[in-house]
């Protein structure tokens, strides 16, 4: 049984797991997110590996439409912007809906405090020449509660991905254990 090309290899779906975050989310839900991340050449290299991936994948690089890694020296694992979309178009409806909701709740988390300032000038000036900032200034317990959203957001993505991913997933292991090669 071969791989199909909506199906990805451990490593591939290692990878995208370790990059994570919004991008990845963004790219798993559509070509617009992997569009993006193929423009932003982003790169990284010098991390520590994902716990419970390959040891040796500990950065990636993102270029001429792929992403490799490491992020320097020989690629070990690549995968395409098209492979990236077929997966991603292959992704079951509720899982695409989870990762369209997890988006929602953080760019509305992040709207919300867009604006607050955290300098020291809320009630004096800065100097003679001006007055206090005018821009908002959280409570400490206002930006506490910020950041707790922010990190259960964050929580709830990497359990998606985590899923969407198929990482700790039996079934897509035995998979690979088919094709050739």
């Amino acid at each position: 049984m071969a791989l199909s090309m909506t199906d990805l290899t451990t490593d591939q779906r290692w990878l995208l797991y370790f990059m994570g975050g919004w991008a990845i989310r963004d790219c798993l839900i559509g070509p617009a997110g992997t569009d993006h991340l193929m423009q932003s050449m982003s790169g990284a290299w010098g991390h520590t590996h994902p716990h419970g991936g390959p040891a040796w994948m500990t950065g990636w690089s993102t270029r001429s439409g792929k992403i490799t890694s490491p992020g320097h020296g020989e690629a070990r694992v690549v995968i395409s912007k098209a492979q990236i979309n077929a997966y991603a178009r292959g992704l079951p409806a509720d899982i695409r809906a989870e990762l369209i909701a997890v988006r929602d709740l953080d760019q509305a988390e992040n709207a919300r405090a867009y604006d607050w300032c955290y300098c020291p000038w809320s009630t004096t000036a800065p100097n003679a020449h001006s007055g206090p900032c005018t821009r908002y200034h959280p409570s400490h317990d206002e930006a506490d509660a910020h950041r707790a959203r922010a990190r259960h957001i964050g929580d709830q993505l990497d359990d998606v991905l985590l899923r969407a991913l198929r990482i700790g997933d039996p079934t897509a292991v035995q998979l690979e254990l088919f094709a050739p090669g």
